[in-house]
């Protein structure tokens, strides 16, 4: 067996792993309720605990949005 063979085999197969991790993440439980993986639950806890309160900005009737 050739050395390129060898190293192209090793490269396959990693990328079958690799494949294999990811779906069988998609299909596992996440830890949070949302999917995970960002830091919202984070920045939100903290700005709860610091009690700061977020508003939404009322929208004004005189502007005309754009959709893109």
């Amino acid at each position: 067996m050739s050395f390129q063979l060898l190293i192209t085999y090793l490269i396959v197969l990693f990328a079958f792993g690799y494949t294999m991790y990811h779906f069988i993440n998609l299909f596992t439980k996440q830890k949070s309720s949302c999917g995970g993986g960002c830091s919202g639950c984070d920045f939100k806890r903290e700005l709860n605990k610091r009690k700061i309160s977020t508003k939404q900005l009322p929208k004004l009737k005189n502007l005309t949005y754009v959709k893109n």
